[in-house]
């Protein structure tokens, strides 16, 4: 792998399969490092060579896809390696000389004597940028360790935190500013930089010296590989030399400790404290240790140099996992001494060691070296120090060395501490050389020296101790993921070997090796509860009881921080659980919420129902079941457990359990003793008040549907009553009942309702033998014999029980006839039955499929007198023929909005669909009404006028079949007196039997009413009239007092069958008779109205008084027009039961406001319009009022014959003779108003 010119800076591919290099004249390659072929090779400039600009850096993208350079141009590139184009271009302000690809892949970091610099490596979007200054060349200074960059510059090594740029830390390594690279492994046990023609390896922990590597020219770069066992440096001797970095693995922490300088803190530029003798480091329990911080030597003469260099492989070589298969010094010190120490009262022991050496001629050098480690123990360092060398003096003992050792590195003399071991392992017996080599390392941690120490005894328990001290020191300084990772290593140390404490070791440091295993763990517990990780810190405590079963009770101590770790973890995860909940993240609150039961809560019943909470929200009713029934049996006073149980059976379809277990939640919140408990159950609904509010809703919403319906399902007939229990006997209802907990859901309560009662009513010609209710009482409707009024009303029910709804209604099986006031009911109601139905399905006999249009407008159905209010209140309606197909092929939800059935209703009516539309029940609208009903045919006479109960809301009529045409008179009667409407007297013909002013047969109403009334003047000529009024010659006294004297007038009335009627009425001079070829003619010459021409049938000569009257005072007035109608503006007819269904529903005032319902028609609206009081179309004064009237009498009018009736009573009676034609009459010129104003008077028409 050769150059053209001199290498500048290399990099090694994550697989480690690809060398890339970049040159002084721009070169940049990458080879295959197995078959040493070329893969890529760029240039940026063409020409020569020498002209290019110098690549000062290369680095591969993670995936290996990208090379990143940086070059003198003051640009760095990213290059495609399979297409050798270059995808992204990077400016910077200066000569870029380092550029590194983050370990994600997702940044790049460059490096110029400016700056460094973080971009997005996707789109090069520029994200930090430091002023971080890199002033050398050829420099491939930087290295990313996860989210921190190092950067080399200015003699000293910047730890960069990388998504801000701010420096965590400055470490000045060496005094030359020459630097030219970094190199850092993925162990980070060393870092290994350049400078000039020398790489040099730094240990990481200790910041001391390694080793050096020697070039004969100038380095520019160095790379370590992926596995961290080469390093590769590349330079100006145009070479690339690999090295094996295993030498500088077994050396670590084992060369010389010259220059080693403590870090630098950054952020606040003071050096942190080093152990020293005013320091010292804390030798017993578990003492505070830096892992951070090196200690800094003192000045190491050369003996020491020597000792201490002994050869490092040999620690690892004797050491051996620690079994006690070597020898231990024999302290020989009497069982009390002994059992003191062990038991740590050391004073005691000291004391007792004190009093054996007092002892004369009693010079043991045992008790010296015994005496001097306790007294080290107790920090007694010169003491200590004294008695060590007192017994090497008597008789050098490995007890004394030891002793000696600790005492130097009490005293902060460390590295005598050191070689005082180096020189007994030199000294004794091979056989203590295991056990001397594992105190060095123990006390080489203690002078702070942890990974050097860590290190010596990798296959010993020992290390888990120390690891177990390093994780200690951490968790005292904050550094929480620092302490996890050491507890790591010491529980993998425990689970590795399983071996028997060293009592000596126990004795000499303190240390507990019967409790590590309770130590690491416990520790490792508190560490990540500390890091925030409580569900992490909750499982490491129960791994901890299952490992070590009863040794975690064993004490009162341990029980105790069982107890407080226990609570403490399960208040703060039942917090973690309520906030994961609160935000919908229901699996993180059941994981932490299982935590806590595992831990033993004081009150798990509570967590168990927000578990059970947690689960329904993921729709695990049965887990949420589970945890409310343990609840329950947990604390069966605990209402919550009951809430969650209804909850879960409620989500499962359980309803009737559901509501059972919600009662008992009721009754356990009204047993408890706490007042919090019984406020919050004042919020809760009772199962009884949600069924009461149902079963009354479902009572309004039946109290507007038919007395009698069919279902559907079954075929057979219910009453109101069977309805509401079927609705009862539901799902749905003990669903509603179940739902409704804390409020009542009237909006869906009444819409389940109304669903569920929706009904469909049949229109339809009665025929021969048909099904009356007397019949189907007792059987299935499905189960009647075939016959074709039987198959029409099977067919209708199976078409709505398909069509999905429960109920349906046939005049013919779902009335009692035999019952009157069944029959008067239906009468009345029938119209606001089809009114307030789902769909009417209009049944057309005689109509074929195969009908074109214009077969409805011919149809028998469009000339039945009940038909009509059906088409008329129908909302929603469906034609079918006779062979159940729809009219037409008509597949629209609403055959009464299609185009041809309007179309051919207004043929058949005569009327527009607006008009038709418009039609309502009740006193509206009054002659259209009876013009459209008098084209319609019935089977009965008295049909005719009960077929139009319903529509004009007119209730309390006996239907009285029998009665022949007077039936009609009663009907009209009543409108008349409810309405005040004269216009129904507008007609010719032959008067009823029950009032003469009244028609026997309705067909009369088949034309229009407005000719009998006055015609309306148009406003100009109004004005002219009022305008030429205004002359002497017009009496205004008299039209005041006509005016006066008609507004104070009644309206017509009636009392049984007799009419009072409010009129001008003159009597008609004698008349003469003649005929002409279309009947009998009268003629009277009258001084009033001039000539008068009588068409009658009737013998007018046999009549001795004859009075012609004036009936239409609504339009001399001028009331205002409603519907079609002129109203009284004062009338206000008297009270009668016929006006309306019950005297209670013209005031129904709903009590229960919480039960809106303004779909539902509760009172006779249109009875009550007819009540109302209305004001003329604009507000006249009385004279201009009176001047009107004076205009409108001057109208011609058509008048009606009266004449007296023969009673024998004393009263006046009068009756009207039918003509066969209209009277029309003028009032003439001359006629004065007082004269008019004599003839208003009251008739008693009979």
């Amino acid at each position: 792998m050769k150059t053209k010119s001199p290498v500048n800076c290399l990099a090694v591919s994550a697989d480690g399969t690809w060398i890339a290099a970049g040159t002084r004249w721009g070169e940049v390659f990458v080879w295959d490092m197995e078959t040493r072929t070329r893969v890529f090779q760029s240039h940026d400039s063409p020409g020569d060579y020498r002209n290019s600009q110098a690549i000062y850096a290369v680095d591969f993208s993670p995936d290996m896809s990208r090379l990143v350079t940086a070059s003198s141009d003051c640009r760095a590139s990213v290059w495609d390696i399979a297409t050798g184009k270059r995808v992204l271009l990077l400016h910077d302000e200066c000569k870029v000389t380092a550029a590194k690809y983050s370990p994600q892949g997702d940044r790049i970091a460059t490096a110029t004597p400016c700056s460094v610099r973080i971009y997005d490596s996707n789109d090069g979007r520029l994200l930090v940028d430091t002023r971080v200054k890199v002033t050398s060349l050829f420099n491939n200074g930087l290295f990313w360790s996860n989210n921190h960059l190092f950067v080399v510059s200015d003699g000293k090594i910047t730890q960069l935190e990388a998504s801000a740029g701010s420096t965590v830390l400055e470490w000045p390594v060496s005094g030359t500013n020459n630097f030219s690279c970094i190199a850092l492994p993925k162990h980070g046990r060393f870092i290994a930089y350049s400078t000039e023609r020398t790489v040099t390896f730094w240990d990481n922990s200790t910041r001391t010296q390694l080793g050096l590597v020697q070039r004969s020219q100038d380095i520019r770069s160095i790379a370590v590989s992926p596995d961290d066992r080469y390093i590769a440096v590349g330079g100006e001797d145009k070479k690339i030399i690999v090295k094996d970095l295993s030498h500088i693995e077994t050396s670590t922490g084992a060369q010389g400790q010259q220059n080693s300088q403590p870090w630098k803190s950054a952020r606040h530029g003071d050096n942190l404290p080093n152990s020293s003798p005013e320091n010292p480091l804390e030798l017993q329990g578990l003492p505070y240790v830096d892992d951070h911080i090196p200690l800094s030597p003192p000045h190491r003469d050369e003996g020491a140099a020597k000792l201490s260099s002994l050869p490092r492989t040999a620690d690892s070589v004797l050491l051996s996992p620690l079994h006690p298969t070597f020898p231990e010094p024999d302290f020989q010190i009497d069982s009390a001494t002994f059992n003191s120490w062990k038991q740590d009262q050391l004073t005691y022991a000291e004391a007792l060691l004190t009093a054996a050496i007092a002892v004369p001629r009693n010079t043991s050098h045992h008790l010296f070296a015994s005496r001097a480690l306790v007294r080290a123990r107790l920090r007694e360092w010169d003491a200590a120090l004294l008695d060590a060398e007192q017994a090497i003096k008597v008789q050098p003992s490995v007890i004394a060395y030891i002793a000696k050792s600790m005492a130097l590195v009490g005293k902060g003399e460390r590295h005598k501490g050191y070689r005082t071991c180096d020189i007994a392992v030199a000294r004794f017996h091979p056989s203590h050389v295991t056990f001397l080599l594992l105190i060095k390392a123990i006390v080489v941690f203690m002078a702070g020296e942890h990974n050097d120490a860590i290190s010596r005894v990798d296959d010993l328990i020992a290390t888990a101790y120390m690891y177990l001290l390093l994780a200690t020191s951490r968790m005292q300084r904050g550094n929480y993921g620092g302490a996890i990772e050491s507890f790591e290593h010491a529980r993998a140390q425990m689970r590795q070997y399983e071996s028997q404490p060293l009592l000596m070791i126990s004795l000499i440091s303190g240390w507990r090796f019967d409790l590590l295993g309770f130590m690491i763990r416990q520790g490792l517990c508190k560490a990540l509860y500390a890091a925030g990780r409580t569900k992490d810190a909750a499982d490491c405590f129960h791994q901890m009881t299952s490992e070590l079963g009863g040794e975690t009770n064993q004490h009162g101590d341990r029980l105790e921080w069982n107890l407080d770790f226990c609570q403490r973890s399960s208040e703060k995860l039942e917090r973690l659980g309520d906030t994961a909940a609160d935000s919908q993240r229901h699996d993180e609150a059941i994981s932490h919420y299982t935590t806590v039961l595992s831990l033993d809560p004081p009150s798990p019943h509570s967590i168990l129902t927000k578990r059970s909470k947690a689960y329904l929200a993921t729709g695990s009713w049965k887990q949420a079941l589970d945890d409310a029934n343990q609840a329950i049996r947990l604390d069966p006073s605990f209402p919550w457990g009951y809430e969650m149980k209804h909850a879960a059976l409620h989500k499962a379809g359980e309803y009737d359990s559901a509501t059972n277990a919600f009662e008992a939640m009721l009754l356990k919140i009204a047993q408890s003793p706490d007042q919090d408990v019984q406020r919050r159950g004042d919020k809760y609904v009772n199962p009884s008040s949600a069924r009461a509010t149902i079963r009354r809703i479902v009572q309004r919403v039946l109290r507007h549907s038919p007395p009698v319906l069919i279902d559907t399902t079954t075929g057979r007939l219910h009453n109101k009553a069977e309805q509401a229990s079927a609705f009862e006997s539901l799902p749905i209802f003990n669903e509603l009942v179940s739902s409704t907990t804390t409020r009542i859901d009237y909006v869906r309560i009444k819409h389940e309702v109304r669903q569920y009662f929706r009904y469909v009513m049949l229109s339809h010609k009665w025929e021969e033998n048909e099904p009356l209710f007397q019949k189907v009482i007792h059987i299935a409707v499905y189960d009647l014999g075939e016959s074709p009024t039987h198959d029409k009303l099977q067919t209708f029910c199976k078409i709505v029980r398909d069509g999905g709804f429960n109920w349906a209604w046939n005049d013919t099986c779902c009335i009692d006839k035999s019952d009157h006031f069944v029959l008067q009911e239906a009468l009345v109601a029938m119209f606001k039955w089809y009114q307030g139905s789902a769909l009417v399905i209009v049944f057309l006999r005689g109509v074929r499929s195969s009908s074109q249009l214009g077969a409805l407008v011919r149809s028998i159905w469009n000339t039945r007198a009940w038909t009509l209010q059906e088409y008329v209140a129908a909302k929603v309606l469906h034609f079918y023929t006779e062979d159940w197909t729809p009219y037409l092929g008509l597949q629209l939800p609403n055959h009464k909005e299609s185009p041809e059935v309007i179309s051919e209703m207004e043929q058949a009516t005569g009327v527009s669909a607006e008009q038709l539309k418009a039609l309502r029940p009740g006193l509206t609208f009054i002659r259209e009404k009876l013009r459209l009903a008098s084209t319609r045919e019935t089977t009965l006479v008295e049909d005719a006028a009960y077929s139009l109960l319903g529509i004009f809301s007119v209730a309390g009529l006996p239907a009285i079949y029998g009665e022949g045409e007077a039936s009609l008179g009663r009907l009209l009667a009543h409108v008349l007196a409810g309405s005040g409407d004269v216009s129904i007297l507008a007609w010719t013909g032959e008067s009823g039997s029950f009032n003469s002013c009244l028609p026997a047969d309705i067909t009369v109403f088949n034309g229009p009413a407005t000719s009998h009334l006055p015609s309306p003047i148009p406003d100009a000529d109004m004005e002219r009239t009022i305008t030429a009024s205004h002359n002497p010659s017009f009496d205004l006294n008299a039209a005041l007092s006509l005016y006066d004297r008609l507004h104070e007038l009644p309206a017509p009335w009636f009392a049984a069958s007799r009419m009072k009627l409010p009129c001008i009425a003159f009597q008609l001079p004698p008349l003469s008779p003649y005929r002409t070829r279309s009947g009998r003619v009268y003629r009277a010459d009258t001084l009033v109205f001039g000539a008068v021409k009588i068409k009658t049938r009737h013998d007018l000569s046999r009549m001795d008084t004859l009075y012609l009257v004036h009936p239409w005072l609504d339009t001399l007035l001028e009331r205002e027009e409603r519907g079609g109608e002129f109203v009284r503006e004062d009338f206000a007819p008297p009270f009668s039961p016929y006006m309306v269904e019950d005297s209670q529903q013209l005031f129904d005032i709903d009590d229960e406001e919480e039960i809106p319902d303004d779909e539902i028609d509760d009172s006779p609206t249109s009875v009550l319009e007819s009540r109302s009081l209305y004001s003329p179309p604009s507000r006249m004064d009385r004279e201009t009022r009176a001047r009107r009237l004076v205009a409108h009498l001057r109208q011609p009018f058509g008048a009606l014959l009266l004449t007296l009736a023969s009673t024998g009573g004393r009263a006046v009676d009068y009756k009207r003779i039918a003509t066969d034609s209209m009277i029309t009459v003028q009032f003439q010129e001359d006629v004065s108003l007082a004269d008019i104003l004599d003839n208003v008077r009251t008739l008693d028409v009979l």
